[in-house]
C-alpha cells in the first residue's frame, strides 16, 4: 500500500510542499522590512544561481556514490534547519546567506530522488512512475500556497515555520527508500537494444528540452518573486478587480498574500495536470511544434498579465504559464533519463538549468520593476521567450542531424 514508490511521491509532495511556503513568505517577510522587489527578485536570485552551481557541480561525483539518496537526507535537513531560522532575523544579509545555503541542500534533493525514479528500465513503466512523481511535486507546489498564503497574511514566520517542519517529514521518508537496485529491475543489453532508437530520439533532443527548462523557469521565477509585488500593489490601491467591474469586491481590498496564493495553486495544479497528461500518452515525444506552442501561449501570458487588473484573467494567464513550465520540465526530465549510465549526471543538470532560470528571471525581472515599474518587464518578457525558440530551433537541428548521422551507419560500418 504505502511501497517505496508511494513513497518517494510522498517525498515530492512534501518536499516541494515545503519549498512553495518558503516562496509564498519570501517575498511578503522581504516587503513587511520595508524593502522592494528589487532586494526579493535579489534575494531569489541568489538562492536560484546556488541551486544551479551546486547542480552543476554536483554532477560530476553524486552519481558515482553508492547510494545518492544519503545526498538527499542531508540536503533536506540543510534545507528544513536554515529554512526555518530566516524570518528571526532582521538582517537582509542574514537573510540571504540563510537562505542561499538552504537552497543549496535542496540542489542535492532532486537530482537524487529523480535519478531513482527514472531508475526503471521499462520505458512505459517508468513514463508512468515518472509522471506520477512529477504529478506529486507539483501538487505540492499547487497545495501549498492555499495554506502558507493565509497564514503569511497572519504572521510572515508562520510559512517559513511550516516549511521547516515538512521539510523534516520528507527526510524521514528518503531514509526509509531502498536502494534503487534493490528495488527496480536490472537493465539488460535486450532492453538497451530494444529502446535504442528511441533513446537515440530523446538524446537528440535533450539539448533544446534543457534549454525550453531554462526559459520557463525564467518565466516562472518572475511570477513567484515578482509579481507578488504587483498584486500587492493592486490590492494596496484598491484597483484589483475580479473582471472589469468599475468598484472592487470587498474580498479584493485585502489579502494580497492570500490573493497571490489562489496565482500560484492554478499554476502549480496545471502543471500537475500537464505532468498527467504527459505521463499516460507518448505523442508528444520529440515533436518540437509542441515546445513552440506553449511558449507563444506563455509570451501571450505574461504580455496580458503586465496590463490587467483583472483577477479571473490573470488566473487564465497563470494557467497558460504552467502549461508551458509543465511541458517543458517533463520532456526535459525524460529525455534526460533515456542514458542509464547518466541519468543521476543528466538529472542534475536538468535541476541547474531550473536554478540558472530562476536565477535570470529573479535578478532581471526584480531589477528591472524596481527601476521601471512592476509591469515593465512582463511587457517585454515576449522577446525573452522568442530568443528561447530561436536558440532551441537551432540546438534540435544540431541534435537532429547527429542523430540521423548514427541512423545512416549500417551494421557493417559498426
Amino acid at each position: 500500500m504505502f511501497g517505496p514508490l508511494n513513497r518517494i511521491y510522498a517525498v515530492a509532495f512534501l518536499m516541494d510542499f515545503a519549498v512553495m511556503a518558503g516562496v509564498i513568505g519570501m517575498p511578503f517577510f522581504i516587503f513587511g522590512l520595508g524593502y522592494g522587489p528589487g532586494a526579493s527578485g535579489g534575494i531569489g536570485a541568489a538562492q536560484a544561481i546556488s541551486y544551479a552551481v551546486a547542480c552543476l557541480l554536483s554532477a560530476r561525483f553524486v552519481g558515482r556514490v553508492k547510494n545518492g539518496l544519503a545526498w538527499a537526507v542531508l540536503g533536506g535537513l540543510l534545507y528544513a534547519v536554515l529554512g526555518m531560522l530566516i524570518p528571526f532575523f532582521s538582517s537582509m544579509a542574514v537573510c540571504a546567506t540563510l537562505a542561499v545555503v538552504a537552497s543549496i541542500g535542496l540542489a542535492f534533493v532532486w537530482p537524487a530522488l529523480h535519478s531513482w525514479v527514472g531508475a526503471e528500465p521499462d520505458l512505459a513503466k517508468r513514463g508512468r512512475s515518472m509522471s506520477r512523481f512529477n504529478i506529486a511535486w507539483s501538487a505540492g507546489f499547487a497545495v501549498s500556497p492555499l495554506l502558507a498564503g493565509p497564514v503569511c497574511d497572519l504572521n510572515y514566520h508562520y510559512p517559513f515555520i511550516l516549511s521547516g517542519i515538512t521539510a523534516v517529514l520528507a527526510v524521514v521518508l528518503i531514509m526509509s527508500l531502498p536502494h534503487e537496485k534493490k528495488f527496480f529491475d536490472v537493465v539488460t543489453q535486450a532492453m538497451l537494444d530494444e529502446r535504442a532508437q528511441q533513446d537515440r530520439a530523446s538524446e537528440a533532443h535533450l539539448l533544446a528540452a534543457w534549454c525550453a527548462n531554462l526559459i520557463s523557469n525564467i518565466l516562472i521565477s518572475a511570477t513567484r518573486m515578482v509579481f507578488p509585488k504587483r498584486i500587492d500593489e493592486l490590492v494596496s490601491a484598491g484597483q484589483l478587480r475580479l473582471l472589469w467591474e468599475s468598484q472592487p469586491a470587498a474580498f479584493l481590498m485585502s489579502g494580497s498574500a492570500t490573493k497571490y496564493s489562489w496565482l500560484a495553486f492554478t499554476l502549480s495544479f496545471v502543471m500537475m495536470a500537464v505532468f498527467l497528461w504527459m505521463g499516460r500518452t507518448r505523442w508528444w515525444h520529440h515533436r518540437f511544434a509542441v515546445v513552440v506552442i506553449v511558449q507563444a501561449l506563455a509570451a501571450l501570458a505574461f504580455w496580458t498579465i503586465a496590463h490587467t487588473h483583472s483577477l479571473v484573467l490573470m488566473l487564465t494567464c497563470f494557467m497558460l504559464i504552467g502549461i508551458n513550465g509543465g511541458a517543458a520540465f517533463f520532456s526535459a526530465i525524460y529525455y534526460s533519463m533515456a542514458n542509464p549510465a547518466l541519468k543521476h549526471r543528466r538529472a542534475a543538470i536538468n535541476e541547474g538549468a531550473v536554478g540558472i532560470g530562476g536565477f535570470i528571471g529573479s535578478m532581471s525581472f526584480g531589477m528591472l520593476a524596481q527601476l521601471y515599474g512592476t509591469s515593465w518587464p512582463f511587457i517585454y518578457a515576449p522577446i525573452i521567450i522568442a530568443c528561447g525558440i530561436l536558440a532551441e530551433a537551432m540546438l534540435v537541428r544540431h541534435g537532429l542531424r547527429r542523430y540521423h548521422a548514427v541512423e545512416a551507419v549500417t551494421p557493417s560500418d559498426l
